[in-house]
């Protein structure tokens, strides 16, 4: 009876093959994600069955100390506060807290910034949209470190939701006007310049 080494050893050059083919993919995914302090961010996603890319990564301290590492996918890369608010199509802002916060504080922390970055007609005009952003995190008590917070603005129906860790958080906020103000919390003119150039793609994006 012949041996069947030579076709053992075939096999296992074969196995070897493809897990290094695997493993190479693998690598090419893995470097394709931005990184910043431990945080991965994909440089794509799908948001309403549109692709978008990666705008930026920053870190964001809106909570007064460093609270979250934060980014923008946007349908083509934009480098100012003005084209990333007005660009047509899905977006998305997607951040992880770097801390324990309460669901109160965040709630008047994203607040806060809205009133201190749009003028005050643009505010007076979205009253009813940016009353209901106070309710958005109202089921649940607080952020967790490491949890993931998405808010996806979907022109389809010209709503925006949230998400904590995939799963849908308060309800549709209506109107396009919305979306703009929420990304003005991260790059709007009193935003720090290093959160702001950081989610524009202008520089690395570390805020502390």
């Amino acid at each position: 009876m012949p041996h069947s080494f030579p076709r053992l050893s075939r096999r296992l050059l074969l196995a070897g093959t493809a897990l290094s083919a695997l493993a190479l993919h693998a690598g090419i995914a893995a470097a394709s994600d931005v990184q910043l302090d431990g945080y991965s961010f994909p440089d794509t996603a799908t948001v309403g069955g549109q692709n978008l890319v990666l705008n930026g990564v920053a870190s964001s301290s809106i909570l007064s100390t460093r609270s979250s590492i934060v980014a923008f996918y946007l349908p083509s890369k934009q480098k100012t506060t003005e084209a990333a608010t007005t660009v047509k199509g899905a977006k998305r802002i997607q951040f992880y807290m770097v801390r324990t916060v309460s669901a109160r504080d965040l709630s008047n922390a994203l607040l806060d910034r809205i009133r201190q970055n749009v003028s005050t007609e643009e505010f007076r005009a979205n009253i009813i949209s940016t009353a209901q952003l106070g309710t958005v995190f109202s089921t649940i008590p607080r952020i967790n470190k490491g949890d993931k917070v998405v808010i996806d603005y979907l022109p389809a129906t010209a709503g925006t939701e949230f998400t904590l860790n995939g799963q849908k958080i308060g309800e549709t906020i209506q109107g396009e006007a919305f979306f703009p103000m929420m990304m003005k919390v991260w790059i709007g003119p009193k935003v720090r310049d290093t959160t702001r150039e950081g989610l524009l793609g202008l520089t690395g994006g570390d805020a502390r």
